[in-house]
């Protein structure tokens, strides 16, 4: 049922308040922002293995260099959240009773996919890649962009902290136990 509500959404974004989310909605969302997500990477993932390009270097790979797991979790959950959330989606509230809103609501969650370019040091070599190296933070910006709108801010932090503990947890325990994937 609200993948079917998302999916109306996207059709026409409207900010409409539901400010009583159950937990049960949420876990939904979450997981299908999970499995579009994954699915995403192993295409990414794919479209690499075939092609000339070196899609291997990430901005990630390097924060293990320069911090510790607890920081990178600490700043990939708490803070990241936050601060994209407060920036990317605090602002549709100006919008909300606007004719633009659909274009504000497209516009930041662009906005929030193309700033994760930042993640390639190399991108200059793969720039053709674009759209599909930031399809899952699209994907996951059309999700939370719902939600803010849908339940409040604070749920988009905690949904958006959520999706990144249950996505970068796994990485940074294997990164400790010495399983790398290079």
């Amino acid at each position: 049922m609200e993948i079917q509500t998302l999916l109306d959404f996207l059709k026409k974004p409207r900010y409409t308040v539901d400010p009583d989310p159950s937990l049960r909605t949420l876990a939904i969302l979450l997981i299908w922002a999970l499995a579009v997500s994954l699915c995403l990477a192993m295409l990414l993932g794919i479209v690499g293995a075939l092609g000339p390009w070196n899609l291997e270097e990430h901005a990630f790979d390097m924060l293990f260099e320069e911090f510790s797991p607890l920081t990178i979790l600490i700043l990939a959950c708490i803070v990241a959240p936050a601060v994209e959330e407060l920036i990317f989606r605090g602002p549709l509230w100006f919008f909300r009773d606007s004719s633009y809103f659909p274009w504000v609501f497209y516009g930041f969650t662009l906005a929030f996919a193309l700033v994760h370019l930042s993640n390639f040091p190399n991108l200059s070599e793969i720039w053709l890649l674009a759209p599909l190296l930031i399809s899952p933070q699209l994907n996951i910006g059309v999700f939370l962009g719902f939600i803010r709108v849908r339940f409040g801010l604070l749920w988009s932090i905690v949904f958006h902290a959520l999706y990144n503990a249950l996505l970068l947890g796994p990485m940074v325990l294997l990164y400790e136990l010495g399983i790398t994937f290079s």
